[in-house]
């Protein structure tokens, strides 16, 4: 009696396991859509591959949740597919993925209601990311096909400019454009279109919107508040100046750094001092004398929160140790293992450790 009550106990167990995780079912999308279409719901796929470590904590941390099963499994035939074998890789190219984790609500035409690209680090912010794909206002497969069949109104290009956004979707830079267009020049310093000048990826310093932006600043922060205004305008001279120093922006010379350095002085913000050294590495760096380079390097660095030395300290260590004397090799390893000893930052902790026996100590 007693193994049969442990049986029956177990079994409601397992029952209960199962429903309190979100149940991906294993089926061919046909089958998925097929049984979505039975039971009046959407499809929602996860696609993910073997080396993505947002992918596993999705499928460890997150899916697991009973809130995140009660959730999902009430309103979707939920599926999996590794992006490197079979199906899944004939659905990377169908559905255009190109980033992982990237998640798919179908309806039963198997076409796109919504796409979810990244994962999150609650269920409860993963949920409220479901919900978009569930409101027409909001899903961008809904607002794909109104602007497929020529909707351009002001309130269609904007939805559809943020949710293109959502998943950094290279068409925004089309999108937000045509909403530019349609905007009066009142209009274009309302905070219902501040997204579009705050997002790095659209409003670049020396792209027309960051333009725009600069010839119309008092205006901006009359209407969204000098400080957002001043530190949007801080962030795109930050990326500006360490592309340069990274080597991602390769074509911009000394006059370039000095237009930024002279741009920056109109304004007020808290990061301009680190700036100013940044420039001041920069040149240093496109002069092609190495000795100037380090030199600047062991006077500004030091001064400089290990925060936002994460991106410009390897590449500059490595220009020197590649082009330097030995003396100068020395001089820039003993930089890096000072920083490493006072550094209080766990990721440049972390980088440094792996850097400096593998790049600077060879």
């Amino acid at each position: 009696m007693k193994k049969v009550l442990y049986v029956v106990v177990a079994f409601f167990m397992l029952q209960m396991g199962v429903f309190a995780q979100t149940n991906f079912e294993e089926l061919t999308l046909e089958k998925a859509l097929e049984k979505a279409k039975k039971e009046n719901k959407l499809v929602f796929v996860d696609t993910y591959t073997s080396w993505c470590m947002p992918c596993k904590y999705m499928a460890n941390t997150i899916f697991p949740k009973k809130e995140m099963g009660d959730y999902l499994n009430e309103r979707f035939v939920c599926v999996k597919f590794n992006t490197e074998e079979g199906e899944g890789a004939e659905i990377m190219k169908r559905y255009e993925i190109s980033a992982f984790p990237t998640f798919l609500i179908l309806n039963t035409e198997g076409e796109v209601q919504h796409k979810i690209v990244g994962g999150s680090e609650t269920a409860e912010d993963f949920i409220k990311r479901v919900e978009e794909g569930l409101d027409e206002e909001k899903a961008i497969g809904i607002l794909a096909n109104q602007y497929a069949k020529g909707d351009r109104s002001i309130n269609l290009l904007t939805k559809y400019a943020r949710a293109l956004l959502a998943i950094q979707d290279p068409q925004v830079v089309k999108v937000a454009e045509e909403l530019i267009g349609k905007l009066s020049d009142v209009q274009r310093v309302d905070t219902a279109y501040w997204f579009i000048y705050e997002h790095p990826f659209l409003t670049q310093v020396g792209s027309p919107n960051m333009t725009y932006l600069l010839e119309n600043t008092e205006r901006f922060q009359k209407s969204i508040g000098a400080e957002r205004v001043n530190e949007k305008i801080a962030t795109a001279f930050d990326l500006q100046l360490t592309n340069m120093i990274t080597g991602r922006d390769r074509q911009s010379g000394v006059e370039a750094i000095d237009r930024v350095e002279s741009e920056m002085e109109k304004y007020k913000f808290p990061s301009k001092s680190r700036l100013k050294m940044f420039a001041e590495i920069a040149r240093a760096q496109r002069s092609g004398d190495i000795e100037k380079l380090l030199t600047t390097c062991e006077k500004d660095i030091p001064q400089i929160e290990h925060e936002h030395l994460l991106a410009v300290f390897f590449p500059l260590s490595l220009t020197i140790k590649r082009n330097g004397t030995p003396d100068q090799q020395a001089r820039i390893l003993k930089l890096a293992k000072k920083l490493l000893a006072e550094t209080t930052n766990d990721k440049f902790k972390f980088s440094l450790g792996q850097f400096i026996p593998y790049a600077l100590e060879k």
